[in-house]
């Protein structure tokens, strides 16, 4: 691109119509400009505002509102026929902290190196934010008026919580409630080992749900140099962590894994690829085939709830008996699993009337599943093997977390439809969360086509 043409673009934010290069120009310097602020530890709304600016400008009904100084979450909407329900454009804005990682280019300074873009946020979650705002500015300079409205939701705090962010929003803004369907992060667009071609798209219909726990023993202070001969606090909690750690709940194989199993056995080693045939054919785990899917990490989480012990506190000092020991247990329960029991399951996992079992915060919402033949998702099949021919479809269990969490109880139906593509040996060496964190370069334009035909589609 000329850097004549490349000024013109970036100055001229309320031109007409855009041509297909144009939108891209404009997609990746909006997505260079987004990546060079750093919103690791806040400060979303000094990013938000000139996007805001570049909406109104375009005519698009744009507010950045603050749920804490400096924490802005952007809603924008395009107005559309009202003859269907609104479709939700989601992307977070923050990222995760760079201290302490081991980066060999500046993480807030986009750097294009052997074929790859890198910066912290270039997967997580800032390519989306980008192309969803290009997106809407296109279809409102040509004046687009689709059959929904198009609503535009730039948050705040996803990567430590959503509570500044689409948890403050769900409440404060219940609105965005009434959308039918939301766009967002997590599924992945899969490269081949090669990275020559899109191969495909998982698409979370579905996400775990996080809940955690504080357990903690009491004891007796006093001067680490005489201990008491018993009711040391520490050892209970052990004994109690040690359970935790080694339970191991039932598997149970939903309906919308099912599909995701078998195409996972395409690329797993023999024996475990007959157990997942057998696993996705019969809907359940044989106690043979437990071992083999509970030694993978994905697998295994995608088919049970997990439990794991996340952080460990005791006395303030090493010369002080600790009066109180307490771990953190982070719990990811399968979306249809009964919460309000829960707490007492893992209360008789622990066993120990001397450990306290203490959920963190209000009991999570029962999140919604999305239906494996919604029009919706056929939507996206159809999209995708238009923009990759060959591309398979996969709907997955998301086994983190995302902000759709907090829409889903209001019955939004949220598809998580893949970040920047890339391989998998690559996302697991560059991931959103680690340092060096990027992507392939050449198929950054693409994935913003991608994005725009998808919206385009699900607008009408």
């Amino acid at each position: 691109m000329r850097p004549v043409l490349l000024a013109f673009v970036l100055t001229c934010w309320a031109a007409p119509a855009l041509a297909a290069d144009t939108f891209e120009v404009e997609a990746r310097a909006l997505f260079d400009e987004l990546l060079r602020v750093d919103t690791s530890h806040g400060a979303e709304t000094v990013l938000l505002r000139p996007v805001a600016a570049r909406l109104e400008d375009a005519g698009v009904e744009v507010e950045v509102v603050e749920a804490a100084p400096g924490r802005g979450n952007l809603i924008a909407r395009l107005r559309g026929s009202g003859q269907a329900r609104p479709l939700l454009l989601a992307a977070h804005v923050d990222v995760v902290p760079v201290e302490g990682q081991r980066w060999t280019t500046p993480p807030f300074v986009p750097t294009e190196r052997d074929g790859n873009l890198v910066a912290r946020g270039v997967n997580d979650d800032k390519a989306m934010a980008a192309g969803f705002v290009a997106v809407v500015l296109d279809l409102a300079r040509r004046q687009v008026r689709p059959k929904r409205d198009l609503v535009l939701v730039l948050t705040a705090d996803e990567e430590t919580g959503g509570a500044l962010g689409m948890g403050w929003l769900s409440e404060h803004r219940p609105a965005l409630g009434e959308a039918e369907y939301l766009l967002g992060e997590d599924g992945d667009l899969q490269l081949t080992p090669d990275g020559g071609t899109v191969e495909a798209l998982t698409v979370d219909v579905a996400e775990k749900v996080s809940w955690s726990f504080r357990l903690s023993v009491k004891g007796r202070p006093g001067h680490s140099s005489r201990p008491w001969a018993d009711g040391d606090p520490v050892l209970a909690l052990s004994r109690a962590l040690v359970k935790v750690g080694e339970h191991r709940f039932p598997p149970r194989v939903l309906p919308l894994v099912r599909e995701s199993l078998a195409f996972e056995a395409n690329r797993s080693p023999l024996a475990l690829a007959a157990a997942l045939r057998r696993t996705a054919d019969a809907g359940v785990v044989a106690p043979d085939d437990q071992p083999l899917l509970a030694a993978e990490p994905y697998l295994n989480a995608v088919t049970r709830t997990t439990c794991v012990v996340t952080q460990l506190r005791a006395a303030p000092a090493p010369n002080i008996l600790p009066d109180t020991a307490e771990a953190t247990v982070n719990c990811r329960l399968l979306p249809d699993e009964r919460l309000e029991g829960f707490p007492s399951q893992l209360a008789a996992v622990v066993g120990d009337a001397a450990v306290e079992v203490t959920p963190l915060g209000t009991a999570p919402r029962q999140a919604s599943t999305v239906a494996l033949d919604s029009a919706f998702l056929a939507l996206i099949r159809r999209v995708t093997a238009q923009a990759w021919p060959g591309a398979v479809v996969v709907p997955t269990l998301a086994t983190g977390a995302s902000d759709s969490r907090f829409l889903k109880p209001l019955g939004v139906k949220a598809f998580g439809v893949g970040r920047l593509p890339g391989t998998l040996a690559e996302r697991a060496g560059h991931s959103g969360h680690g340092p060096d964190e990027r992507r392939p370069a050449r198929w950054i334009p693409a994935y913003f086509r991608y994005l725009h035909a998808l919206v385009e589609a699900a607008a009408r």
